[in-house]
């Protein structure tokens, strides 16, 4: 019989594997943006929107993939949402402008039931140390995105064929996460059939589908995960053109890119464990936060206070933009009542987090137009963070006392009859 603890890093090392793929299909995309427009002729809008379509059917479908646990256990939902990112990312390099976006929305619609999901799974198979596991799992996400930035071009020339058809490779490593997903979920089937009142069998609560509309709890959770997506997708699209219209090359803007989501990957596998080991996730959510919030502070106000200002104040974002995130992350799977009502949870977070995530750059570009420059939209930003930070020492705070309730039967995994 194998090891539980052996069966434990296996389910580890496959979430890792699937969340290395939940941000490629998106940055693979821009470093190839400039070929792309000219192959496929492009206008600057449709360009955009292969940023964002994605990541709008984020949130749009995370509700769906919540739903889809009411019939369907969630490994069998989760391993439907990574396939979904494997056909959606290969058929990209096929069909022309209509293939890429209907393959690309695909591939967004995947993220969304894989990212639903993730976090009740997490919280059903090590509900002690919820933070840390999503901490690894949002680092890998993060890390995955900046190798899918960094080697979207060497693939390409690799490769030899054209923009499009390179954009097809990114399949390969979701192709692998799948396989090995697969393998996984099956012993954990296997387990759950054989114990299904253990830590692994599958627990059952009424209505857990549904989304917590009438539950505060919960969109202080959505709250929280909406205005800080709003900043680190806002600063993303923003940060390396602003440095542009003040001299910086394209090259270095794209290295400035590179450092921001390097250091977003320290803290997303550091900071959730620091606050595990601590108890009291509050603290470090005020340090995330105000260490955001400072920095676009700086970035609006003194964006080249002296040489190597941009970089100082870019890898101070990365560091606290991936802490907060991984924490809003653990946090709306610890304000569910049960780990069976944790996608539901999710779902409702995602949709409105993604929701607005996907209209605020649009809306931060029209305060730059308006306003003749980036001053404005980055101190918009900045009062958003403190808006965050508001909103997540009051999320963590009511987490927290979920967390001192004792634990319902559903995270024990004895079913509970509707």
């Amino acid at each position: 019989m194998p090891d539980p603890r052996e069966r434990d890093l296996g389910w580890l090392a496959a979430i890792v594997l699937v969340s290395l793929n939940l941000r490629a299909v998106i940055t693979s995309v821009p470093p190839l943006a400039v070929d792309l427009r000219a192959d496929l002729h492009l206008g600057a809008v449709a360009t955009g929107a292969l940023t964002t379509v994605p990541v709008a059917c984020m949130g749009l479908f995370a509700p769906v993939a919540a739903a889809a646990t009411r019939w369907l256990r969630e490994s069998t939902v989760l391993s439907a949402g990574v396939a979904l990112i494997v056909v959606g990312a290969g058929a990209r390099g096929f069909g022309g402008v209509v293939g890429l976006f209907l393959a690309t929305a695909l591939a967004g619609v995947g993220i969304a039931v894989v990212g639903t999901l993730l976090p009740g799974l997490v919280r059903a198979r090590s509900p002690h140390r919820v933070g840390p596991v999503t901490g690894i799992y949002t680092a890998a996400l993060i890390g995955g995105a900046l190798i899918a930035s960094s080697l979207a071009e060497p693939v390409r020339a690799w490769l030899g064929v054209a923009t499009q058809r390179s954009l097809a490779f990114w399949a390969l490593p979701a192709a692998v996460a799948l396989g090995i997903w697969l393998v996984v979920a099956r012993r954990l089937n296997a387990s759950r059939a054989a114990d299904p009142t253990g830590p692994v069998g599958r627990a059952v609560v009424a209505n857990s589908h549904r989304l917590p509309w009438r539950d505060s709890s919960a969109w202080l959770g959505t709250g929280f995960m909406a205005v800080q997506s709003l900043l680190f997708y806002g600063t993303l699209a923003w940060l390396p053109v602003s440095t542009m219209d003040h001299g910086m090359s394209a090259r270095n803007a794209g290295l400035l890119l590179g450092l921001f989501t390097l250091t977003q990957v320290v803290t997303a596998f550091v900071v959730p464990a620091l606050a595990h080991r601590t108890g009291d996730t509050r603290a470090w959510v005020a340090v995330t936060l105000c260490t955001t919030t400072v920095s676009l502070l700086l970035v609006a106000l003194i964006p080249y206070a002296f040489p190597g200002a941009p970089w100082l104040w870019g890898a101070l974002l990365g560091l606290g933009m991936g802490g907060h995130f991984a924490l809003a992350l653990a946090t709306i799977t610890q304000l569910a009542p049960s780990a069976a009502q944790a996608p539901a949870y999710s779902g409702m977070a995602f949709l409105f987090g993604y929701g607005v995530a996907a209209v605020g750059p649009v809306l931060l570009g029209f305060l730059a137009e308006a306003s003749g420059g980036y001053r404005v939209p980055f101190l918009t930003l900045t009062g958003l963070g403190v808006v965050a930070l508001a909103l997540g020492v009051a999320a963590t705070g009511r987490a927290r006392l979920a967390r001192a309730r004792p634990a319902p039967d559903a995270d024990r995994g004895i079913p509970v009859a509707g």
